[in-house]
């Protein structure tokens, strides 16, 4: 294998791209004919809300709705709010406890309990 050594610094991508993704979206969904639009995002699903935010919810569930008008919503489960209200597009955080872990305190879920 080839050495290619170690990145100098780690790469960044200004605030202003995604500012810019996000205004192109909302042109398409204008063109579209759409009100509003939800982003889902998991473990496996990740790259669209990442691509649009900066945001990785690499570790739970997350839901970005994105309004013509206002800010956009990032949904997270409360062991991720630090990280989204960190990420690179302004955003309004709430927690969706249902994103929580399982049987984490709040979460009312018992994972020895069959429903």
């Amino acid at each position: 294998m080839p050495d290619f050594g170690m990145p100098d610094a780690m790469p960044h991508i200004p605030h202003e791209v995604y500012q810019s993704r996000l205004a192109r979206l909302r042109t398409q969904m204008a063109a579209a004919g759409y009100e509003r639009l939800v982003v889902f995002a998991d473990r496996e699903h990740s790259v669209n809300l990442a691509y649009l935010t900066g945001f990785d919810p690499r570790f739970e569930e997350t839901m970005l709705i994105v309004d013509p008008h206002r800010g956009p919503l990032i949904l997270v489960g409360k062991e991720r709010v630090g990280m989204a209200e960190t990420a690179p597009l302004d955003m309004r955080v709430e927690v969706l406890q249902d994103f929580s872990l399982h049987a984490s305190p709040g979460t009312g879920r018992d994972p020895c309990r069959r429903s």
